[in-house]
Parts: C-alpha cells; sequence; structure tokens
C-alpha cells in the first residue's frame, strides 16, 4: 500500500507471530530495496565513458532485479532520476518507452531528474500522466505550490513522500531532485516548475514520517556523490542538517558508489545507464522493531546477466526503429575534420550549421559563443545521425540574443577563467567590437542559463531586458544535421 502526504497508514501492522518454542529469543525480518539511476535512455547493454563496451542497461538490470525479487519476497524497487534522457529510442518516444518498462517491471516509485526537463514541461507532464506509480520528489513547486498540494493537473500524482508497508514494518521514502535546475534549464522549458532548498524539504517531509511512526526513513535523491559537495549535489550538508535518516540512495553525479557512511547515515548509488544494479537490505529485530543492520552493494550488469525477455519483447519496435534512424546518412566528410583545441574546425563547423539553421528561423544572428563536447576528431567517410549524436550527446537549445560589445568581452573573459573551457566566439573578432554596438548572439541553453554556474555574467546579461533573449525551437543536434542534410558534403 502505498500512502501520499496528509494520509494516515489505516489498519494494524502485519506483526509476525513467534511460536512458544522461540519465547526468549531475537529474530530478524530483512527489507530489500533495489535501485536504479540515471539511465538516461539505455534499454540495451552500452558502454562505459572509459569505452568499456557491453554493459548496462534495463534488460539486464530487469533480469538481475528478477532474481533478487525470486530471494526476497520482502522487496521495493526505485528508479533515482533521469530516466529517459540520452537515447534515440527516448527521443523519439519522448520517454514513453521508459515509463512503460518501469510500470511492466512493477517499480515502486521513482525521483525527478534533472534531464527530465530537457523536452519541457509537456514531455514530464506527459511522463508523470502515464506512471502507474508514484514520483516521489518533494523540493519542487509549480506555479508556486509543492508537491503534494497540486490540484488539476498530472502534477498532483508529485508528493514529498510515500509509506511502503512490507513485511510488516512501515518504510518511509523521501524525494528529492537537485537543486541546479534553474542554472541549466530555460525558464521557457521549465514553464513555472520551480526547485527550492532539499534540506527544508527533507526536514518537513521527516517530521511528517516520524509523526507516521515509519520503521525507517529512505531518502531517494537524485543528488550523489562527490568527495565535496557542489550547488548540484549538497547530500553531506543535507544529511549533516536533517536528523532521523536512515539511509540515503543516490543518483545524478555517474558513480558507481556501494556504500558509505555521512554522518551515520548509509549511503549508496548504482551508478550509470544501468551498468550498476543497486541493492540495499534493512534488517529489523522483530521483537523491539528497531532497525539493527544496514547493508548496500550494487552489482555490474555484465554478459552474465542475459537480457530480460519482457523488456526485449516489449520495446522491440521501439528499438528497431531507433536502430534504423541511427543508420540513417546525414552525408559525407571528405577529410578529417580536427577537434582539437580551441577554434577547431569541428567547432567552426558546428557554429556554421547553427547560424544558418537560426537564419532559417527567422532569426539571423552575427557570431556564435559556444564549445564543443571533447568530441574526436571526425574522420573521413559517410555520416550518421549516430555520428551526430556522439559529437553533440545532449539536447540543447539554441537561444538568441541581441547584446553589446563590451558585454560580449564580458562574457568571453569569463569563458576563460572556466578550466579545461572551450568556448569561443564565432562570426565576430572580439578586439574588432564598438563597446556599445549591439550584435545578436546565439547561445545554446545550458550556458545561457550560466552552464552549471560557471557562467553566473553570461546568465545575468542574457536575463536583462535589453538582451531579448529568446529560445529558438531548435536543438543544436537538429541543426548540425539538418547543416549536413544541406551541404551533403563537408569539406
Amino acid at each position: 500500500m502505498i500512502l501520499p502526504r496528509r494520509h494516515f497508514l489505516t489498519g494494524s501492522a502485519a506483526w509476525m507471530a513467534i511460536p512458544a518454542w522461540a519465547a526468549g529469543k531475537r529474530s530478524i525480518k530483512t527489507v530489500s530495496l533495489f535501485h536504479t539511476t540515471d539511465l538516461h535512455g539505455h534499454i540495451l547493454p552500452t558502454q562505459t565513458y572509459d569505452d568499456i563496451t557491453n554493459v548496462g542497461g534495463l534488460a539486464r538490470c530487469a533480469t538481475q532485479i528478477r532474481r533478487w525479487r525470486k530471494e526476497c519476497p520482502d522487496h521495493l524497487l526505485f528508479d533515482i532520476g533521469d530516466i529517459y534522457q540520452g537515447t534515440i529510442e527516448g527521443y523519439q518516444t519522448k520517454g514513453k518507452v521508459m515509463i512503460d518498462s518501469f510500470n511492466k517491471m512493477n517499480y515502486d516509485g521513482w525521483v525527478l531528474g534533472n534531464h527530465e526537463f530537457d523536452w519541457g514541461l509537456e514531455v514530464v507532464e506527459s511522463a508523470v500522466k502515464n506512471s502507474q506509480m508514484p514520483i516521489i520528489t518533494g523540493n519542487v513547486t509549480i506555479e508556486d505550490k509543492k508537491a503534494g498540494e497540486i490540484e488539476g493537473s498530472a502534477f498532483s500524482k508529485l508528493s514529498p513522500w510515500v509509506i511502503k508497508e512490507v513485511g510488516g514494518f512501515k518504510i518511509g521514502l523521501v524525494g528529492l531532485v537537485t537543486p541546479g535546475i534553474p542554472f541549466w534549464s530555460r525558464p521557457e522549458l521549465l514553464k513555472g516548475f520551480g526547485v527550492f532548498d532539499p534540506i527544508e524539504s527533507l526536514q518537513q517531509s521527516v517530521r511528517e514520517l516520524q509523526a507516521e511512526k515509519v520503521d525507517a526513513v529512505v531518502v531517494l535523491g537524485h543528488m550523489g556523490w562527490k568527495r565535496a559537495d557542489d550547488f548540484a549535489n549538497p547530500v553531506q550538508e543535507l544529511l549533516k542538517e536533517v536528523q532521523g535518516v536512515d539511509l540515503y540512495i543516490g543518483g545524478h553525479s555517474h558513480q558507481d558508489r556501494p556504500s558509505w557512511y555521512w554522518s551515520g547515515v548509509l549511503c549508496t548509488q548504482a551508478n550509470y545507464f544501468g551498468i550498476n544494479c543497486g541493492r540495499v537490505d534493512l534488517s529489523f529485530d522483530l521483537e523491539s522493531r528497531k532497525l539493527v543492520k544496514r547493508n548496500a552493494w550494487t552489482v555490474l550488469m555484465d554478459d552474465r546477466f542475459e537480457l530480460d525477455p519482457l523488456i526485449v519483447e516489449s520495446t522491440k519496435s521501439v528499438v528497431a526503429n531507433a536502430e534504423e534512424r541511427r543508420k540513417t546518412v546525414i552525408g559525407t566528410v571528405k577529410a578529417v575534420i580536427s577537434a582539437r583545441g580551441k577554434q577547431s574546425p569541428f567547432w567552426k563547423m558546428i557554429c556554421q550549421s547553427f547560424l544558418a539553421t537560426a537564419g532559417k528561423q527567422g532569426t539571423p544572428a552575427d557570431g556564435v559563443f559556444h564549445g564543443t563536447f571533447e568530441t574526436p576528431d571526425v574522420q573521413p567517410g559517410v555520416k550518421t545521425i549516430e555520428d551526430a549524436w556522439e559529437w553533440i550527446p545532449y539536447e540543447n537549445w539554441l537561444v538568441h540574443a541581441t547584446i553589446s560589445g563590451a558585454q560580449i568581452r564580458t562574457i568571453v573573459n569569463e569563458s576563460s577563467q572556466v578550466r579545461y573551457s572551450d568556448r569561443d566566439l564565432f562570426g565576430l573578432k572580439v578586439d574588432e567590437l564598438e563597446a556599445e554596438k549591439r550584435y545578436r548572439i546565439l547561445f545554446n541553453s545550458y550556458d545561457s542559463q550560466s552552464g552549471g554556474r560557471r557562467l553566473m555574467k553570461l546568465r545575468e546579461i542574457l536575463a536583462e531586458p535589453e538582451s531579448k533573449t529568446k529560445l529558438i525551437p531548435v536543438n543544436t543536434r537538429e541543426a548540425v544535421i539538418d547543416y549536413f542534410a544541406d551541404k551533403r558534403e563537408i569539406r
């Protein structure tokens, strides 16, 4: 039974009967929690950032989860966010294939991740509407109404916490999302969606769960392991400030961290793309009903695990369509396009594609401020949509602004202080800009919102009414694909 906020658990807890021969002896009941995170639309095996292939994917995680369920009758299953963005399968279905898979696997709930918003609030609303399980995320607002208070839309299903009764014990589950979202996503995409301090949200949720007399408090947080907290992952501060948490299951930072402790709280995180699947065992003393043992670990989803037949069968048409799309030819490269260093030929090519697309959209620009994504050199030969996904892995939208030469210099100088950044100005020469003259410049949506708080001056400049900042409804990858389609041959 799932109990949303503001509702009380009805009925009596299922107590385990202790036979007479066991009088005076103590025994335990173990409740298992299985978890995935940062799947990013990966159904089938993929590869790690270190180019280790044939690992991960939801279909392999489903196999492990099925095995664990047979071993552990008292269990729960959750995902910690960033569910569908990142693959053509997710992109073509606007996330539906992943939510449908969660429904089929009988997940007990999931947490909103920041990449859920990459395609706009309407896509998030559709995912929430299609979900047969609760969406547990507390530190969010829709039109200034908090989760649990929203009425009249699909987002009324959002809840800051739920209670699951399993094995005779009441497990309170709190959901939180990273507070970094406003520094990555444009207001045009968020459309009234807001994020507030996760500490404030967690404090309130823990108080309410303690009033419900839960036997354990578990936090499902789309914030993850870092050696030191940052603005997007304040996990250490969170667990230091809020008392009463027994377990923290994390995500977002794409780390495999099977088990660590912070402020007495057991923490765990299961990597990304389904490369690892996570499990936690919570063991309770049946007599005192106290939590006496916590154990967490993750398992590598390699070729020891076959693909789950249910997931394979139910997604086969989506996977087939994505594979066909992946192989679609976009054009030919006649010679190596170097992607090394600032102002590389590759950088020039993508900036030219942005200018061409903006012109087609009726928003011509004088220049582009952009970087690359550590792309390797582009080799000669036929190029496909799959190549475009490797060059530009994120759905950042084009943003158009009209700003002064002095402001452009401020932005370029700010970017030069960002470690490893290869962002630069294309189409105009910085030293030839007139300080008071206004120029039409293209950015991507991520950078326009501060690039993860690295470009706060850029954010402030684009927020000024005089900048006339607006989002162009084309993402940067689509611009590159369209550029190839027009040119056919890139020399």
